[in-house]
């Protein structure tokens, strides 16, 4: 697996309503963006950022945790009431969880060290650097 390159993070999270919540006191094992359709699908964006840590040293709180097998390779655990997709898991990847980046609410620099199912990837997404930006909304 591949590492990134923030090496022993330790790192809390939760759902947009606060019903759910976790940690994980382990370092973060890889840091990717997957460009696949599934993923693409699940979670309505161009792509999806996960944090890959150890499965033995995730908790997780909250009692509205729900999940859903999306397929033969992939499990999504969200919270039932807002929504909010939490983490993945892959019975071919045993001992990790795939934690959706969004979900994360430690403050500190992480970024993606891989690109995976670029086969997938849409065509404009390597040309995003060249929007026009603005700090806040268009209003």
């Amino acid at each position: 697996m591949l590492l990134s390159e923030d090496k022993g993070l330790k790192m809390k999270g939760s759902c947009n309503c606060k019903s759910i919540s976790f940690t994980s006191n382990q370092e973060i094992k890889a840091v990717v963006n997957c460009h696949c359709n599934l993923c693409r699908k699940m979670n309505g964006s161009s792509f999806s950022t996960y944090v890959v840590v150890p499965e033995y040293d995730f908790s997780i709180t909250g009692q509205d945790l729900s999940s859903f097998k999306v397929s033969e390779n992939a499990t999504k655990h969200f919270c039932s009431r807002c929504g909010t997709p939490i983490f993945n898991t892959n019975p071919r990847l045993g001992g990790v969880i795939i934690v959706h980046l969004g979900a994360i609410d430690s403050q500190f620099e992480i970024s993606p060290a891989v690109n995976i199912f670029c086969e997938s990837q849409l065509e404009w997404v390597n040309k995003i650097d060249g929007l026009k930006r603005f700090e806040q909304g268009l209003a």
